[in-house]
């Protein structure tokens, strides 16, 4: 059992901090705001990010973030950020709570960048996101434990399913995630175990082109907030397009996936014709992914999880596919100790301080190696669906991984 207490990150010497950034102004803001010309992006030192996917402790999905902002919570945990030694932050915006209260989710956002500029981290902000569970009005709030009982028992999934739910979910939901409480309607799939309170953005059911205007509206004030800021500032369109595990009755996961494009090819367009200066990315979940959707982004970007060699493959080839497209490259999600998330979540014996530990050990030297600007997952525990993944608890306690981090950091400058 950790106990919390005092962080004891080293904050190090001011001169030296303030060189380093004003050297990764130099090379990374004009990439940020120049990046829409190939010719530009391939020139661009993406390579030297070193950054982290960025929640705030109290939010158990990115809506509550910034229905809930707070910025004293916020200036202490990017803080700690910073004194780590990660020099970026990729934060999820939400649609939905900009279209409950436009003024507090723009103010809100306002400060984040004010507080990411303080903290010398340039920002990567994500507009929208595939991934997580809908709402439902008719949820009622059970425990994971309960939760995957009542899924094994439903008439409604296959023998198939059940097993398949069995061999992803038993350890975690018998396991450290019993007790963790989550909603649960008669049609809610069973990776409700996984995502917890984690909602899409703004969900495959709002996503058809009726709704397109309302959300280049908020893209819009979304882009008027930003320009604001003296940080750097880069775009990712849309979280893991791919990542659909919530389909409405009667909707086949390929129409699905061609709903989520058809709009990833809207607002791509819009953005690029509004906007041609920013830079923009999408946060791919494979290669094909990748790939398929190059075309639409100055920057390309791409999520991995693999262990070992299997790491180191394939960022090599993502980084050929890169080259070929003239394009610069981040790994905007990596690290996270897990087996590649969900071959069996929450796997106890990578999950406790001494499993992270090893895992960061494995992997950070991979992608320090590789060249490849990047985000690891994640930064604050606290109500989110991963915590067994993050680095440092609510009340300032390092797990050791963090400190390992740190260390390797302060060891080996961006490039």
């Amino acid at each position: 059992m950790n106990a919390p207490g005092v962080s004891s990150v080293n904050v190090g010497s001011k001169v030296t901090r303030s060189t380093l950034f004003l050297a990764s102004l130099m090379l990374f803001f004009p990439s940020l705001l120049l990046a829409a010309s190939p010719s530009v992006a391939i020139d661009t030192r993406w390579s030297h990010l070193r950054g982290v996917n960025f929640f705030s402790s109290d939010a158990a999905n990115a809506a509550e973030m910034w229905r809930h902002f707070d910025p004293v919570r916020v200036d202490r945990e990017l803080g700690w950020m910073e004194q780590l030694g990660f020099n970026s932050v990729r934060i999820w915006l939400s649609e939905q709570a900009w279209r409950e209260d436009p003024e507090v989710f723009t103010r809100s956002l306002a400060l984040a960048l004010d507080l990411s500029d303080k903290h010398r981290l340039s920002v990567l902000l994500v507009l929208f996101d595939s991934c997580g569970i809908e709402p439902r009005g008719d949820a009622v709030e059970m425990s994971i434990g309960e939760a995957y009982e009542h899924f094994l028992r439903s008439p409604s999934l296959s023998d198939q399913q059940k097993q398949f739910t069995r061999s992803r979910y038993a350890e975690f939901a018998k396991g450290r995630g019993r007790y963790i409480l989550v909603p649960v309607a008669k049609d809610t799939p069973p990776d409700i175990i996984f995502w917890q309170n984690w909602t899409p953005n703004p969900g495959l059911r709002r996503l058809g082109p009726e709704n397109w205007p309302e959300f280049d509206a908020y893209a819009d004030a979304v882009m008027k907030t930003a320009v604001r800021s003296t940080g750097g500032i880069a775009f990712d369109l849309m979280n893991e397009p791919s990542t659909l595990m919530d389909l409405p009755t009667g909707v086949s996961y390929t129409q699905a996936k061609d709903r989520v494009y058809a709009f990833v090819a809207h607002i791509a367009t819009y953005m690029h014709n509004k906007y041609p200066t920013a830079a923009r990315t999408i946060g791919c979940s494979s290669l094909e992914e990748m790939k398929s959707l190059a075309q639409y982004q100055t920057v390309l970007s791409i999520h991995s999880y693999l262990l070992g060699d299997e790491l180191a493959k394939n960022l090599k080839a993502a980084a050929e596919i890169a080259q070929q497209n003239s394009k610069g490259l981040i790994l905007s999600e990596g690290l996270a100790n897990t087996d590649d998330w969900l071959k069996a979540y929450g796997e106890e014996s990578i999950s406790t301080d001494e499993g992270q530990l090893r895992h960061y050990q494995r992997t950070l030297p991979i992608i320090l190696h590789s060249g490849i600007g990047w985000y690891a997952w994640g930064g604050i525990a606290g109500r989110m669906f991963t915590p067994s993944t993050d680095l440092i608890y609510p009340g300032g306690y390092l797990r050791p991984a963090a400190a390992y981090l740190q260390r390797e950091l302060a060891a080996t400058p961006a490039q």
